[in-house]
């Protein structure tokens, strides 16, 4: 759940460099590859309690890790000065992890995490 959806969309869509998949007025889905990834608004308290749900609250992104796979080493770093270009907070500069991955680590507007990485070529 989201507290601007524009703002969301703006940050995925632009900074990361994902397509909208379905839109509608509450919400906007985007299709992966791996996995949907959908923005929600926030729901009404009826809505959450409906589903035993709690809001959010101001800790809405602790402990969430949106993991996105991009095209390639370059596209982590291109989406990385994206987010520097556009003000967004950039948690870790793209960088090449042990595992054989490149990767960066972004914050979205809601302070969720969103790791941006890629194979390493061999």
């Amino acid at each position: 759940m989201v507290t601007d959806l524009d703002a969301s969309s703006e940050f995925y869509e632009t900074v990361v460099g994902v397509e909208p998949d379905e839109i509608s007025d509450s919400n906007i889905e985007y299709d992966t590859g791996q996995a949907t990834l959908v923005l929600e608004s926030d729901f009404d308290p009826a809505v959450l309690d409906a589903f035993g749900l709690e809001e959010p609250g101001d800790d809405r992104g602790d402990g969430v890790i949106v993991a996105i796979e991009v095209d390639g080493p370059n596209e982590v770093d291109a989406v990385c000065q994206r987010a520097h270009d556009s003000g967004e907070t950039v948690r870790m500069d793209p960088t090449d992890v042990d595992w054989g991955r490149r990767m960066a680590i972004l914050a979205d507007p809601d302070g969720y995490t969103v790791e941006i990485s890629a194979p390493l070529d061999n």
